[in-house]
């Protein structure tokens, strides 16, 4: 497993200063957002595609995955400019060489005939094949749902365009055991996050630095290493007052372990 600085983290992180720092905490790769913002899909020129990723390799690093935040699949007023903005980053991900397309697909019902699960189940099987034409996944984000409802839920997708993005603090913060369920995603698992959380006895949750909250790290990477991930492990601070030192000791903690 390699370490990776997720683009969340330092929002600037490909400004070239920015990019030393990662280099110089031995950061591998970057993650980069691709939906709104600088490196915007749906307006990035190929030419402009090329020279981030030529810059971004100049520093000795590659783009781990491109970010498809855009909202989910499971509103039909939404869902087609969602699975536009979806499909951009997909051939983003085909002109700047990279494997993983990361985002939330929604909250997923436990009824399959729940009208925002239908409508999920549609769009991913439209978008899923439409990233398995291309060579490339997407990594839906584990939120509030079990590892078993997000993995039946991708079986009865007729594609392997639709994977996993693992994501401990997520489950933990919906109190929900983050260890058990790698051994449950297995070979869906392409992409994790590295980032920690706490659940309140009263039901309350939040994202801490990496190290202080309740997930098992020592575990959570030997479950990782058990189903043979071999990924990147992308450290992702969303919240805090100097996000910088917290990656640097979300590194120590995996250095240490």
């Amino acid at each position: 497993m390699e370490k990776v600085l997720d683009r969340t983290e330092l929002e600037n992180s490909l400004l070239p200063d920015l990019q030393e720092i990662a280099k110089e905490m031995g950061i591998a790769g970057v993650q980069l957002w691709g939906v709104g913002g600088e490196h915007d899909a749906m307006t990035l020129s190929t030419d402009a595609r090329k020279r981030l990723l030529d810059q971004i390799r100049s520093q000795g690093m590659e783009i781990s995955a491109l970010c498809a935040e855009v909202g989910g699949f499971n509103h039909p007023k939404t869902v087609a400019i969602n699975i536009e903005k979806a499909k951009a980053v997909v051939d983003m991900a085909v002109d700047m060489d990279v494997y993983v397309v990361s985002g939330h697909i929604g909250v997923i019902a436990e009824d399959p005939n729940d009208p925002g699960r239908v409508c999920m189940a549609k769009a991913m099987t439209d978008f899923g094949k439409y990233c398995e034409d291309r060579g490339k996944v997407y990594a839906s984000e584990t939120g509030p749902e079990v590892i078993e409802l997000m993995r039946a839920f991708i079986e009865t997708l007729p594609n392997k365009g639709i994977k996993l993005n693992y994501d401990p603090a997520n489950l933990v913060m919906n109190n929900i055991d983050p260890v058990k369920g790698v051994y449950v995603g297995g070979d869906l698992i392409v992409h994790t996050h590295v980032k920690d959380g706490v659940y309140h006895a009263d039901g309350s949750c939040e994202e801490v630095p990496v190290g202080e909250g309740q997930v098992r790290f020592a575990e959570y990477f030997t479950a990782l290493d058990a189903i043979g991930y071999a990924g990147y492990l992308t450290i992702e601070r969303e919240v805090g007052e100097n996000r910088v030192a917290d990656i640097q000791a979300a590194i120590e903690v995996i250095r240490s372990l």
